[in-house]
């Protein structure tokens, strides 16, 4: 399939082929049941998919097209530090009392081995991409003089990894969600910490 924009048509398989993917993973979806569930012929999912691999992978970049627009805004240079922060890690911890969006990630680390290059695809549009709007936006404050930050690139790593050590480790080998007042806890003791490592020592 070509980077072009999708036809209607195209739009409309896609939207039931994840429907479907989603609720029944790829092993247990068919694609006469991505035809019956899309209202079309099934020989149009392959003159447009070509098989179902081919598809699934449709679908899954599909989903990883976001873009994170508050964080890429230059503007967000002038914003409070740590109201950025809050608005950053409750984004990247929303899957987690999110139905739809905790189906696609458990779907995506089930379907990796099979899909290596899906895999890739899932983490350079997810958490790298994450990873380089935070450090964009750490340089950014660092030339501000609204923190004082000695490597973006690890302080990235550094809160990223502190947010999700815990709650998204459990979520994906319990598949229990935890109390939203837990997750905001962690959050806020995140950002805390993180402050008084890169905060300057005159607005602490």
């Amino acid at each position: 399939m070509t980077k072009s924009v999708p036809t209607e048509k195209q739009n409309q398989i896609l939207k039931a082929a994840a429907d479907a993917f989603l609720e029944n993973g790829y092993q247990n979806t068919s694609m006469d049941h991505i035809a019956a569930r899309a209202g079309v012929a099934k020989q149009t999912l392959y003159n447009y998919f070509g098989n179902k691999d081919t598809l699934f992978v449709a679908v899954a970049g599909q989903m990883c097209e976001c873009e994170d627009a508050f964080m890429a805004s230059a503007a967000v240079v002038g914003q409070d530090v740590e109201k950025v922060l809050q608005i950053y890690a409750q984004r990247k911890l929303a899957d987690l009392s999110s139905t739809e969006n905790s189906a696609v990630f458990r779907m995506m680390i089930a379907e990796a081995l099979r899909f290596p290059s899906l895999g890739r695809m899932f983490f350079e549009a997810g958490m790298e991409k994450d990873r380089q709007l935070l450090v964009t936006f750490l340089q950014r404050q660092d030339a501000a003089g609204n923190l004082q930050v000695d490597d973006a690139e690890q302080a990235a790593l550094f809160f990223q990894g502190a947010l999700n050590a815990y709650f998204r480790p459990k979520y994906i080998m319990t598949g229990e969600n935890s109390a939203s007042e837990a997750i905001q806890k962690h959050i806020d003791y995140c950002i805390q910490k993180f402050l008084l490592l890169y905060r300057p020592a005159s607005t602490r």
